[in-house]
């Protein structure tokens, strides 16, 4: 355990192969299924009966969030909301990934918010940025995510990519820096509005050693909300679906129904869609 605590300190990630068992996954999969239904049973209701999710999701504040693929409004991109939706999730996997995390850092955190990412065939590129530039509403400024693969990682379907030694790498250039619980962690430039809304700009990421994460279901990657990272389309013939779980300090504060209200009633809110394959990182 030093070993990978050293190792997340020093790079913001860490990689744990099978970090959940068979059985975990078997319930996780039995999850996803009733999610990934009811998220395409949203969008395809919407479209039929053509309204907005906008304004669909004022009224329905305790609804599963689902965000479409930018070319194809039928076309599941992600799905949010999945501890308040989903009992399994609820009750068995938050509280274990809780542990992970404590047994890491020697903090208890709490959620802060969670999705999954379905990666459908020719979807899903999310490109270079940081997390935590999408959480400055809340008070919090360091969080912690755990990635849970349900399918097999590769470069063909977009396996996500990580900045290794990013911080040494762009040491003395004058990036802004912020006070974490982890220490001083850097905040890169990226690009504000239009279709870049959120990106890491070019120049930085050309300076950065970007390291494929290859994985396979059941291992699980911890990274922090400052480590840039991207994934690349899905060019397989079949889906790349990840989970990702974001917690925060608990003597922050406990965010996560603040966080969905505020995502419910602002549903096309760009700031809450950075680098991300949908159209509401288009405008800003």
């Amino acid at each position: 355990m030093k070993q990978q605590q050293q190792q997340f300190i020093e790079q913001g990630y860490i990689v744990l192969e099978s970090g959940l068992n068979t059985s975990d996954m078997d319930l996780l999969e039995q999850s996803n299924t009733q999610l990934y239904g009811q998220a395409q049973a949203l969008l395809e209701n919407a479209a039929g009966q053509q309204y907005s999710l906008s304004d669909y999701y004022k009224g329905a504040p305790d609804e599963l969030i689902v965000v479409p693929e930018i070319d194809n409004p039928t076309k599941v991109c992600r799905y949010e909301y999945l501890r308040a939706s989903n009992q399994i999730i609820r009750e068995q996997l938050v509280p274990k990934l809780q542990e992970y995390i404590k047994g890491l850092t020697g903090v208890d955190f709490v959620l802060f918010k969670d999705k999954c990412n379905a990666k459908n065939p020719g979807g899903g590129a999310f490109e270079p940025h940081q997390d935590v530039i999408a959480y400055d509403k809340f008070k919090p400024n360091y969080h912690i995510t755990v990635a849970i693969f349900l399918d097999e990682s590769t470069h063909e379907n977009g396996c996500l990519h990580f900045a290794k030694n990013y911080r040494t790498d762009l040491a003395g250039q004058g990036v802004k820096s912020f006070t974490t619980p982890a220490g001083q962690l850097q905040v890169l430039p990226s690009d504000k509005g239009g279709s870049k809304n959120g990106n890491i700009t070019e120049e930085i990421c050309q300076q950065v050693n970007w390291q494929a994460i290859l994985a396979k279901p059941g291992d699980i990657v911890i990274f922090d909300s400052y480590v840039p990272h991207f994934s690349n389309k899905n060019e397989s013939k079949f889906p790349r679906r990840a989970m990702f779980f974001t917690f925060n300090a608990k003597a922050d504060g406990d965010y996560y129904q603040a966080y969905y209200a505020m995502k419910h009633a602002e549903f096309d809110n760009p700031a809450f869609h950075i680098a991300t394959p949908t159209a509401h990182s288009q405008t800003f």
